[in-house]
């Protein structure tokens, strides 16, 4: 019984860990990580954080995504003309970025 909490508990620890990773986009061969929505991100594929700094990636200027991993963000709830939903990151409170306010 004893065996079985203690694994439960590691694989509890895990998770959580896991669960808080930040992700963050680079390609193969780039230099830089960028944000989800990160213009210069090009063919990029989602990474952890940690794993990207490991590989001697900096930060992209344009996007500053260590700035925007501070912040709580959520996706804006706004729609675009074509009716598709918005892929703009936001802080404000109703949910919506800069452009739908």
């Amino acid at each position: 019984m004893k065996k079985i909490f203690v694994i439960g508990f590691f694989l509890f620890i895990g998770l959580a860990v896991k669960s808080n990773a930040q992700t963050v986009y680079a390609s193969q061969k780039g230099e830089k990580y960028h944000t989800a929505d990160c213009k210069l991100s090009g063919d990029a594929n989602g990474m952890e954080l940690a794993d990207a700094k490991k590989a001697k990636k900096t930060a992209c200027a344009m996007c500053k995504p260590d700035e925007h991993l501070k912040d709580k963000k959520t996706q804006c709830t706004g729609k675009t003309a074509d009716g598709t939903k918005c892929k703009r990151m936001t802080s404000n409170k109703n949910g919506k970025c800069f452009q739908h306010q």
